[in-house]
């Protein structure tokens, strides 16, 4: 017998390792208590091990493309405030926003969040937010509301508005 080596005889598990592998019938005692695994279940045994939790994430995170704060021209600052005057307009208050359902797509300036990365506090990345504007804040927190997300008027680089549904 190939790598068959003798079993010394003080080995305390002598009988259980001469014995070999148990073999159980399908109504025996110990395969009632102990019914075998699904196939589908034991592959989660071999699944891969998360050692460090958070890490994949992280090393994600970091991958993130961040940029500088782009500042705008006297004239595209000049057009973003038209833009922003027609839409006070047309959403003074709220039942007027309700009636004129104003459908926008803000281009807006969201800096990292995250502080573990290096463009915390210093970069961030344009998004596109579109949906209804629901209110515009002016006065006091110079605001604009859409799709239930404040975005900040000094946030915001472009706004276009969407042709009627």
């Amino acid at each position: 017998m190939l790598g068959y080596m003798p079993v010394p005889e003080n080995f305390k598990y002598a009988d259980v390792l001469r014995h070999g592998k148990p073999t159980h019938e399908r109504r025996d005692i110990f395969a009632i208590k102990h019914p075998a695994m699904p196939l589908g279940k034991r592959a989660k045994i071999f699944s891969p091990f998360d050692a460090l939790k958070g890490f994949t994430d992280a090393v994600e995170a970091k991958e993130e493309m961040y940029v500088e704060r782009i500042e705008l021209c006297e004239d595209e600052c000049a057009e973003l405030d038209s833009k922003l005057a027609v839409l006070r307009e047309l959403v003074k208050n709220s039942r007027d926003a309700r009636e004129n359902t104003v459908t926008v797509t803000v281009t807006h300036f969201v800096p990292c969040t995250d502080r573990n990365n290096d463009a915390y506090g210093c970069r961030g990345q344009y998004v596109d937010t579109n949906g209804i504007v629901t209110a515009i804040d002016s006065a006091v927190r110079k605001t604009l509301t859409v799709a239930g997300k404040r975005i900040r008027f000094a946030d915001i680089t472009d706004i276009r508005f969407e042709p009627d549904r």
